[in-house]
């Protein structure tokens, strides 16, 4: 059982230590957006939450993005908005406080998230879950939490790389 949740630490550090290849952030430059690049806008001007889509127009006093492709919500695709006046979304230049382009996909953040969590929820519920009827202890539940714990981790992982996210890298825009 020790050797278990050894194995179990020793494969968590390693999921949270490798590093990300390939990131535009490692070489030093700071990608240009353009027209076709997929963006994350943040003007706190209009809106709290951030605009998520690709840009369709830009020119030298706003940028209009397209939002169809981004209505992804826990993995799974809710479909395009169908009506353009939602659909389309104009933030002028001037409004742009900070603007990120998509690196592409990547489970890592999520996978390590889903393990913790699901590590930490099947401990509890199966040291919980197999305490005696009779005298319950912390041992009891200490005993039985590293079992429930690499079950839960494992699950939790497999769910957070099935969710994944996506890897922002900060941008600029065109003058």
């Amino acid at each position: 059982m020790r050797r278990a949740v050894k194995q179990f630490r020793i494969g968590v550090l390693l999921v949270a230590v490798v590093p990300a290849a390939g990131s535009a952030q490692e070489a030093g430059t700071t990608p240009w957006v353009s027209v076709g690049s997929r963006v994350r806008v943040f003007a706190p001007d209009l809106r709290i939450d951030r605009y998520v889509g690709r840009i369709d127009s830009l020119d030298a006093t706003a940028l209009v993005l397209d939002t169809a492709g981004a209505r992804i919500r826990l993995g799974i695709d809710m479909g395009p908005v169908l009506v353009d006046q939602y659909r389309k979304v104009t933030i002028r230049r001037s409004a742009i406080q900070r603007i990120e382009v998509s690196g592409g996909r990547t489970a890592r953040g999520a996978t390590i998230k889903g393990l913790i969590y699901g590590a930490l929820l099947g401990g509890t519920l199966w040291g919980l879950g197999n305490l005696p009827e009779i005298n319950p202890s912390a041992r009891d539940f200490l005993v039985a939490f590293p079992a429930g714990a690499a079950v839960g981790g494992f699950v939790g992982g497999v769910v957070g790389f099935g969710l994944g996210g996506e890897r922002w890298l900060p941008a600029l825009l065109p003058r």
